[in-house]
């Protein structure tokens, strides 16, 4: 079925589409994997591009059924209504599984929100739309959905288990859609893995009609003082995001700032379903779903830590430009013809890669970057040791030395294998003893970014046993003897 797509509009100048070409400056997007793709990645765009990555492997698996959706609405309705819950979870198949908790939040959520608000036959956006869980949910209320999504994998997946409703890859900071397209748009669970979410918040208030509704679910906050440390500690042993998940606990700031610049022209509603500390910072935690009041409660909201979801009315339009993609450097579809594997897409992306990230001090400080490529938090009780998790990658210059050598421990014996620029160029067993590794590079030109990954070959559902240490780090010159 060919969808409407007259509300498109071009995001690097904020021209009108015509079959995917801009009327304006003339630039030309293509379907990505049967998937219209209307923008570039930027260089920003770095971390989301290795998450992008880390999913290729379970790319055939990943999809739901409209009648698992609809099951699952009815099961978190039921459990809802259930007098004796922990007896429902052990006698209903969806109940009982890892993932129902966090569903039936989001059932809760929904529903809180939504309450009152007429949805069937109304234009609605679901921004970071994944691949079309909450679309769906939105469909089976009567919407007619848009759903966007920056993953040109998750897009297409998403298009196929949902093809009632149009598929748009594209971008939270710069929508490619005209001001006034929709009567809600919905981000669940999505605002706190986009690059920028005052922008991101500010195109969602932008494409809405005046008296629209801005719905969002399911997004950490940390204090507008906390540092990203904070973040950092408690994804240390978070196995998706050390697997490549790019993750965030955002400062509530981030949630607020365009709420409190447009103040006047919004109807602002808050509501966390957990406040650690309370009211107070010092009581029992707030776990019930409270409602807050932007003006009254920012400075203290501001200095706590959980969850929020917010519903947002645009009483008059914002008033400003949309924000515009001027600075791409990789279309998606390139990105696409680079997806063999992850260790192949990730390799492509060395020269693409700002320079902060690559030649990296090791053990070195700590980042998110560091996090998503595999290395924990440096342990003081490790003085010039790295910890990774199953993986670890560096991004690295090729110089005039002929060897990347380090040292290598495990907690029991296992098999390693080693790759330069996703090619296996070595294998080795490593235990508890450290042993000496040396990586010829000779495949790579001097001058020439590469990624070098260890991968420890064992899975293990163990936490620990899946760890290994790294040190000693050198691009040197083989000893003569």
């Amino acid at each position: 079925m060919e969808l409407a797509m007259n509300d498109l509009e071009c995001p690097a100048c904020g021209g009108d589409l015509h079959d995917l070409v801009c009327a304006g400056c003339g630039a030309k997007y293509e379907r990505v994997l049967g998937v219209p793709f209307i923008g570039a990645y930027e260089a920003e765009d770095a971390l989301g591009l290795i998450e992008i990555a880390a999913n290729i492997a379970n790319r055939d698996t990943m999809s739901f059924t409209a009648d698992t959706v609809a099951q699952v609405e009815t099961a978190c309705a039921e459990y809802g209504a259930a007098a004796d819950k922990e007896a429902f979870k052990k006698g209903h198949p969806f109940a009982s599984e890892w993932w129902f908790s966090t569903r039936y939040q989001e059932y809760l959520s929904v529903n809180a929100l939504v309450a009152g608000v007429p949805l069937k036959d109304k234009r609605v956006l679901d921004v970071g739309a994944g691949l079309g869980f909450d679309s769906q949910r939105l469909a089976l209320r009567g919407a007619e959905v848009t759903a966007l999504e920056f993953s040109p994998i998750l897009a297409a997946n998403g298009q196929k288990s949902f093809p009632g409703m149009r598929w748009i890859g594209g971008f939270s900071h710069a929508l490619p859609f005209k001001t006034g397209s929709f009567d809600a748009v919905f981000i669940n669970a999505a605002l706190h893995h986009m690059r920028d979410i005052p922008k991101a918040i500010a195109e969602a208030l932008r494409v809405l009609r005046v008296g629209g509704m801005l719905i969002t679910t399911g997004d950490p906050f940390r204090p507008n003082a906390a540092t990203t440390q904070l973040e950092l500690e408690v994804f240390d042993k978070h196995t998706a995001v050390l697997l490549g998940i790019n993750e965030q606990i955002p400062r509530f700031g981030d949630f607020a700032a365009t709420l409190c610049k447009h103040v006047g022209k919004l109807e602002a509603e808050l509501f966390t379903t957990m406040l650690y500390g309370g009211r107070s910072g010092s009581g029992p935690n707030l776990t019930d779903r409270t409602a807050w009041d932007l003006a009254r409660d920012l400075e203290m909201l501001a200095q706590r830590s959980g969850g929020l979801d917010m519903r947002v009315t645009l009483r008059q339009p914002l008033g400003e430009p949309r924000a515009l993609q001027t600075a791409g450097i990789l279309s998606p579809a390139e990105y696409v013809s680079w997806m063999n594997d992850e260790a192949h897409a990730v390799s492509r992306l060395a020269g693409l890669m700002p320079d902060e990230y690559i030649d990296r001090p090791f053990p070195g400080t700590h980042g998110k970057f560091d996090l998503l490529n595999g290395w924990r938090l440096p342990a003081l009780t490790k003085p010039g040791v790295r910890t990774a998790y199953r993986r670890a990658r560096w991004f690295l210059t090729r110089g005039e030395a002929p060897m990347l050598s380090f040292m290598l421990r495990s907690p029991s014996e296992t098999d390693f294998e080693f790759r330069l620029d996703s090619a296996v160029v070595h294998r080795a067993k490593a235990g508890p003893e450290w042993s000496q590794i040396d990586i010829p590079l000779q495949r790579i030109a001097a001058g020439q970014r590469f990624v070098a990954e260890i991968k420890r070959i064992e899975a293990n559902e163990d936490f620990e046993a899946c760890c290994f240490d790294v040190r000693d780090r050198q691009l040197a010159t083989p000893t003569l003897i």
